[in-house]
């Protein structure tokens, strides 16, 4: 495929409070050959929606035998789960979480896809929009840019998560991405019409979570963090660091792994 797409997605604010929102990323993830794994990810993805088919099922057989209402909890779970659902990090709970982990040790699976990440410390002293003159859209045009200018080595076909442009400004995020010269194309899409960016949103969080967990943002016993350490963990496990490995720690500027397929990390500057 001489033309591979790339979809890219962000996590969390460029401005707001520092302390609520701490870190910011962009990601990106490369797929030279999308042929084998679409095809495993969705049959995956389709089997997941069967199960959930089957526990509403179960649970509708057993508020009927009752004669009674539904319960809260019964309700949410009826409601919670289709077969459209969306996979995000910020969804991980501990009904959900072994398919967060099925799905992403298939991705890991196969060696070609290419995942890249740019983190930017909000609570570093020197973190300033000045650069931007304060405008965040230019920035995050500008930072999804050099993501992809320092690790593209192939021409991909840019699919971005849906970011609406405001109204008054001059910059078209398509035409800042098709400046790189490895950019052929550009189309911003709404992510729960693709796997592939709800894997960029899985992934991201990931790093994002790692950083705020390695900077004591979470609670050690967080009961709402549990399970999202838990897929972290599982993560780095396939990337082969232990569980109180760092991603990307503080003295890192950049960190690579080249198995089961590359993984990169990058702290950006401004």
């Amino acid at each position: 495929m001489e033309i591979c797409p790339a979809f890219i997605d962000e996590t969390g604010h460029l401005t707001g409070p520092r302390q609520q929102q701490p870190v910011y990323g962009i990601g990106a993830l490369v797929v030279p050959d999308t042929k084998d794994i679409t095809n495993s990810l969705y049959r995956l993805h389709f089997n997941f929606g069967a199960d959930r088919m089957a526990e509403r099922q179960l649970i509708r057989k057993n508020i009927q035998s009752r004669g009674e209402r539904p319960t809260l909890a019964e309700v949410d779970r009826l409601m919670h789960s289709t077969r459209h659902h969306e996979y995000k990090f910020t969804e991980v709970t501990r009904s959900n979480l072994q398919h967060y982990i099925d799905l992403l040790n298939l991705y890991f699976s196969f060696p070609e896809p290419q995942f890249h990440a740019l983190i930017l410390d909000r609570l570093d002293p020197t973190y300033s929009l000045t650069r931007w003159s304060g405008d965040r859209w230019l920035a995050y045009a500008d930072l999804a840019r050099e993501l992809l200018r320092v690790q593209l080595d192939r021409d991909v076909f840019a699919i971005v998560d849906l970011q609406d442009k405001p109204g008054k400004s001059p910059v078209y995020l398509e035409d800042t991405l098709c400046s790189v010269p490895a950019v052929k194309g550009c189309l911003r899409a709404t992510s729960d019409m693709s796997i592939y960016l709800q894997l960029v949103d899985m992934l991201l969080g990931c790093v994002q979570f790692d950083w705020k967990d390695a900077n004591g943002y979470y609670g050690a016993t967080s009961r709402r963090a549990e399970e999202k350490r838990t897929l972290v963990n599982f993560v780095k496990s396939r990337l082969g660091l232990r569980g109180d490995e760092r991603l990307l720690s503080s003295e890192d500027s950049y960190r690579k792994w080249d198995a089961p397929s590359l993984f990169t990390v990058r702290r950006g500057r401004w």
